[in-house]
């Protein structure tokens, strides 16, 4: 699932491991003996939304999990959405005096090289995750122009948009959708316009539908990762392209409203139109169970972990620049009829 090939290849094994049985089984496992007390490290993690959120808060878990088990500490702050309180909690976690080891961060609507600046003028390193940077930032790469920023780990955001699209269109092509006139309509929603996964996400939609003449993408809306607003475009949309079936949603969180505007328009998910998304979040899942969304992509959430792992290496001396400064992690998908078919095994 990782094209991480390795920061301390023993770590990186072990914590996958601990991370799978934490997900799985019990928050009580230990797999890696904590390093000595000597010295505890700490990370600063600012993470876009509230507490509670569903992705964050898998990330923010994961994370935990891996501070915990390397015997390090961790402190998180919410920025609630807002992109100038994530900046002042920056500044003042780099000018604390009890400031944490390293600082890691989204860049979080394109406030990210306002942080780097920030963690340059105080000499504090920090660690990208999640969202990175797009080619007009021309913020350059870890530790070029920002000395400072030791590093990034990003998924693979084009090829995960691109990834949704192929499964939504191969299944309304297979199945009973198929039966409608072509070429198959499709609408795209995506997150805040700003952020980088919705921008690479998008890209990837974009790129796939090039591909099949047999579907006309009608119109994209960014819906700024919000249930509500979700559900609130796809009534504008359906009623603006009344024959559209299939539907991407840049999240899990938006493909419920879309499922909840389908069913005020008596339309049945699965049958009526095929939806689909990102993140493997718990509403995701459930959906994805009962038949109500056709895919979920994700897996990413472990990315906290992963980060964690590269910190520590390097906090030990044992710096990832011998191997790469920008990682990519790839995700995977479960859909309706493979989760079907699991079941039917059991």
């Amino acid at each position: 699932m990782w094209r991480i090939k390795r920061a301390n290849i023993g770590h990186a094994l072990r914590l996958s491991t601990l991370l799978f049985l934490f997900w799985i089984f019990t928050p009580t496992v230990s797999a890696v003996s904590p390093p000595s007390p000597s010295k505890i490290y700490s990370l600063a993690f600012f993470a876009p939304r509230g507490e509670g959120d569903p992705f964050w808060g898998l990330f923010i878990g994961f994370m935990q999990k891996a501070v915990d088990d390397f015997g390090m500490e961790l402190r998180v702050h919410y920025a609630e959405g807002n992109r100038e309180r994530m900046s002042q909690q920056i500044a003042i976690e780099a000018t604390s005096k009890n400031r944490a080891d390293v600082l890691v961060f989204p860049n979080f609507k394109k406030g990210g090289e306002k942080f780097l600046k920030i963690i340059e003028e105080n000499q504090v390193p920090a660690f990208v995750v999640n969202s990175g940077f797009t080619e007009d930032e021309q913020v350059g790469l870890p530790r070029e122009k920002y000395k400072f920023w030791i590093g990034e780990l990003l998924p693979a955001e084009q090829d995960v948009g691109a990834l949704l699209a192929e499964k939504l269109i191969e299944e309304g092509l297979r199945s009973q959708l198929a039966s409608n006139k072509l070429p198959l309509e499709m609408i795209g929603i995506t997150g805040i316009v700003s952020d980088y996964a919705a921008i690479q996400r998008t890209k990837g939609l974009q790129q796939v539908v090039k591909d099949y003449p047999e579907i006309r993408l009608r119109q994209i809306v960014p819906a700024n990762w919000s249930e509500d607003d979700a559900a609130k475009s796809f009534l504008m949309l359906k009623q603006r392209y009344p024959n559209v079936t299939l539907i991407w949603s840049a999240s899990d969180v938006m493909a419920q409203g879309v499922i909840r505007s389908g069913k005020i328009l008596g339309l049945v998910s699965g049958k009526d139109f095929l939806v689909g998304g990102i993140d493997w979040a718990q509403a995701g899942l459930q959906s994805v169970r009962k038949g109500d969304q056709h895919v979920s992509i994700g897996g990413h959430f472990m990315e906290g972990g992963w980060a964690v792992v590269l910190i520590y290496d390097y906090l030990k001396g044992s710096d990832f620049a011998e191997l790469n400064l920008s990682w990519r992690s790839s995700m995977t998908s479960v859909t309706a009829p493979e989760w079907q078919k699991q079941k039917k095994r059991r």
